[in-house]
């Protein structure tokens, strides 16, 4: 049986046909727009206005260097854009977003690919969409590289500019010179600048003529190299009519006939002598400046132009980079990409436009190293360099690598900080023992001050008696010393010696007592007279032990003059009463400046004064020098009371007077060759 289609089936069958054959439609045009992008070489984008994110195809994604990132958003691209531009594309998307303005989005800027780091121009176009009640819901476009563009675009800039320096070049002269026949047409300014002076007698062989001898092999080898390419260009010294020389340039282009043979030379004159006068100059300026800069002793470099083109880095600098001499010639942004997101680059570009110099300490900056991304620090300055207009023309970078000094600093903080919280707690501590020193301190100055009363009354009720005894004693021996024998005499004697020692005891010890560690009763004390006066009180001593004192100039000394008076007393009591009884005693006293390295070797001398070295020397018994420290000591004694007489407290008075005076006291002796007690005393300012 056969079944036949209604019309309802045939009607749907067309239908599903044209919808088929729409969307083969569609996905041809599709194709053809892909295609058509591809043959352009156009990216196209979205990008979601209310999110920030951005859907590129591989095209978009290739121009900005294939980030990483899967999912793309405006903050993040706005980084790979070079940073002279970002705010010129910033301010264009959001007048195209602005439902007020509306404007169209048509920018070229600048990218600095996201992994290979290369610069790319790109010219984007785009539109925004709006809903009915002005909020934006898409913006897209394409974007396409005009790199190469704007290169050709700016190499026909520079010629361009190339040529309009020579058309404009003032006072160049202009010359014809026919072939077939060699005369020559030439301006009064040629003539001018060939000879000196104007002149319209001369032939073709006026450039022969005046040319230089030492510059005759460039004019013909330049006039050789015009017969294959048609171009004359050289540049000479020419010798005027009066022996003068100047630098001229020579520009010429032949005029071939139709068979190829040059008919006629056709060009023009320069004098260029300042203008090389002025590159010699400059050439030594660039040699010293280049000498300088390779001896400096900081790394140094130039940054030329607002590209920062690298020239003259010393070794220095090159070490600080971690680069080699590749990077000489190069824009800094593309020698050192990783400064890139850093300051430096912004603080140069400032530079350029405002010349103010700039200076930082210990300044973070992050280079790459053997392909390791290191931190370091540096004390650096930027100075702009100005040509003779006063144009900023360069930058000179001088930097100084602190990186350890930076480090050690931090180190010492973060141990400054580890330690704070101790001396928080020690100063809690030192509050509580100041308050308990404060007490003990008070408690102290009462017991010094009931000590000081009692040594005086004590000394007084000491001495009472012992005056009594010796009183008594005497009278003794005198009315009923015949009366005793012998052993009565002697014990006697032996009274009044035991007294007469213990009252020159009390003497010494209220002597030592009364010293004070800060006597402000300073002054310049002559320590001649001082000397002179001693040795007139000791003028008994002196002649019994038939002592020769021998004293050389001496010198004004800061002190207490009283004080020193007994420190001289008892140093020359001592080298009087210390002699050898077979040998004639012979004293010497003399002093002399110190030199500062003395005095740093010496303890607890005053810094803000100069010091003498003050020397007693004699040559009596001497003492063993291992009891050095112990005879500056109260009561201590090398020798029986049966040798020599003394209290034991002299040398003792004698440190404690030094002390006062910021000074020091030592000696030297050998047993049975003497003694030589040297001070250092502070002399006036």
């Amino acid at each position: 049986m056969e079944i036949k289609p209604d019309s309802n089936h045939n009607k749907l069958m067309g239908d599903l046909s044209e919808e088929l054959q729409s969307e083969i439609s569609r996905q041809e045009s599709e194709a053809n727009l892909q295609f058509a992008l591809g043959a352009a070489q156009l990216g196209v984008w979205n990008m979601n206005p209310e999110t920030g994110i951005v859907y590129f195809d591989e095209r978009c994604r290739e121009l900005y260097g294939n980030p990483e990132e899967e999912i793309l958003n405006f903050e993040t691209l706005v980084l790979h854009i070079h940073f002279e531009d970002r705010e010129k594309v910033i301010t264009a998307i959001r007048n195209a977003l602005d439902p007020d303005k509306r404007s169209p989005y048509d920018v070229r800027y600048r990218t600095v690919g996201a992994t290979d780091n290369t610069l790319r121009w790109l010219q984007c176009i785009g539109k925004a969409y709006f809903t009915g009640e002005g909020i934006p819901y898409r913006f897209s476009g394409v974007s396409r590289n005009v790199t190469d563009e704007v290169s050709s675009r700016e190499r026909v800039a520079w010629a361009d500019q190339q040529a309009a320096m020579t058309i404009e070049g003032s006072g160049a002269g202009s010359f014809l010179v026919n072939l077939a026949t060699d005369e020559i047409i030439y301006s009064p300014t040629m003539s001018r600048i060939i000879t000196g002076r104007e002149n319209s007698a001369y032939s073709r062989d006026v450039f022969i003529r005046h040319v230089h001898p030492e510059d005759a092999d460039t004019r013909l080898n330049a006039y050789k190299n015009a017969s294959t390419t048609g171009q004359l260009r050289y540049e000479a010294r020419f010798v005027w009519h009066d022996n003068s020389v100047h630098w001229i340039r020579v520009i010429g282009q032949y005029l071939f006939d139709s068979t190829g043979k040059a008919v006629s030379l056709s060009g023009v004159v320069m004098d260029i002598t300042d203008r090389i006068e002025a590159e010699n100059i400059i050439r030594t300026s660039e040699e010293h400046l280049r000498t300088l800069i390779e001896q400096a002793p900081v790394a140094t470099s130039i940054f030329v132009g607002k590209e920062m083109i690298i020239e003259l880095p010393n070794e220095a600098m090159l070490k600080i980079w971690g680069k080699g001499k590749g990077v000489i010639g190069k824009p800094l942004h593309e020698a050192l990409p990783e400064l890139q997101g850093q300051p430096f680059l912004q603080i140069l570009s400032n530079i350029f436009e405002t010349g103010i110099p700039y200076a930082a300490s210990g300044s973070c900056a992050d280079l790459l190293i053997d392909g390791v991304l290191e931190t370091f620090y540096f004390d650096f300055t930027y100075k702009p360099l100005r040509n003779s207009k006063g144009e900023i023309y360069a930058i000179l970078d001088m930097a100084v690598d602190v990186t350890e000094q930076v480090k050690s600093r931090q180190a010492l903080e973060q141990s400054e900080e580890r330690y704070r919280q101790l001396v928080n707690e020690l100063e809690q501590r030192v509050q509580q023992r100041t308050e308990e020193l404060h007490q003990a301190n008070q408690e102290l100055l009462n017991s010094n001050s009931n000590l000081q009363q009692f040594a005086y009354a004590a000394s007084h009720d000491m001495q009472e008696p012992l005056r009594k005894i010796l009183s008594f004693s005497s009278r003794l021996q005198t009315v009923y010393g015949n009366s005793f024998d012998e052993n009565g005499i002697f014990m006697l004697n032996r009274i009044q010696d035991a007294s007469k020692r213990m009252s020159s005891m009390i003497d010494d010890l209220l002597a030592y007592s009364r010293l004070t560690t800060r006597d402000s009763a300073f002054e310049p004390v002559d320590l001649g007279k001082v000397v002179s006066s001693v040795i007139a009180d000791l003028e008994f001593s002196i002649e019994e032990q038939k002592s020769d004192i021998q004293v050389s100039h001496l010198p004004t000394v800061w002190g207490n003059a009283s004080q020193l008076t007994q420190l001289v007393q008892n140093l020359l009591s001592n080298a009087i009463k210390y002699r050898k009884q077979d040998v004639p005693s012979v004293i010497e006293i003399h002093a002399r400046e110190l030199d500062a390295t003395e005095i740093m070797d010496l303890p607890r001398l005053l810094s803000d004064h100069s010091y003498i070295r003050f020397e007693v020397r004699d040559n009596g018994i001497g003492f063993d020098e291992r009891y050095l420290d112990r005879i500056f000591q109260m009561f201590q004694r090398l020798h029986g009371r049966g040798e020599f007489s003394g209290s034991g407290i002299g040398l003792a008075l004698c440190k404690k007077v030094v002390q006062n005076h910021h000074g020091y006291i030592t000696a030297k002796s050998e047993p049975e060759i003497g003694s030589t007690f040297i001070v250092y005393l502070p002399v006036p300012n």
